[in-house]
């Protein structure tokens, strides 16, 4: 007999998601592509129930209500993003010398930073579509993980180092982050 739930939290479906769930695996699949996530938290369960997915636990500690709050955002997050998907844009910020970006696979490559003959490179993450433009680099995909950690390694590319950065402020930078309709600007 299973135990009776102590705290549940409840997130609705959204009408264009088809949602499986199989233990602690839960697939979404929307308009724009199919996520896939594994729960590995021991102490709580999921469950569809309707048109809703139902994540509960049976312990009452605060550590454990906090998982299952958290399983709730990355669902929420995996709805958002096979729905309408995530977009982060990124400025190329330079003062003297002409910063240049390229993809070559699964990299950027960085040329010409403040100078360096060297190239910089920066591990793009899962299914990100990158766009490349003069002075913009566009990311986008429907994980939000992928997509955020691609733009946080370009940014850290271009880090400098023995310089104050007061005065070399030269860099990729994420000046406007989107998430379906939602727009954040950064700057």
């Amino acid at each position: 007999m299973p135990k009776e739930a102590l705290y549940e939290k409840r997130i609705e479906v959204p009408s264009e998601c088809q949602v499986e769930v199989d233990d602690k695996t839960v697939k979404v699949t929307g308009p724009k592509g199919t996520l896939e996530r594994v729960f590995p938290e021991p102490y709580t369960e999921i469950r569809l129930d309707g048109n809703e997915i139902v994540a509960s636990t049976n312990i009452s500690r605060k550590r454990t209500r906090a998982l299952v709050g958290t399983i709730i955002a990355h669902l929420r997050n995996m709805f958002i993003g096979v729905v309408h998907g995530y977009t982060y844009e990124m400025k190329i910020v330079f003062s003297h010398f002409p910063i240049t970006a390229e993809q070559r696979g699964q990299e950027i490559i960085i040329k010409n930073f403040i100078g360096e003959r060297g190239i910089r490179k920066a591990r793009l993450i899962g299914d990100v579509e990158v766009k490349i433009t003069e002075d913009d680099i566009i990311i986008s995909g429907i994980n939000i993980e992928h997509v955020s950690q691609s733009a946080a390694n370009i940014q850290l590319a271009c880090k400098i180092r023995d310089k104050d950065r007061r005065v070399f402020l030269d860099g990729i930078y994420v000046i406007r982050k989107r998430k379906g309709e939602e727009v954040k600007s950064i700057v």
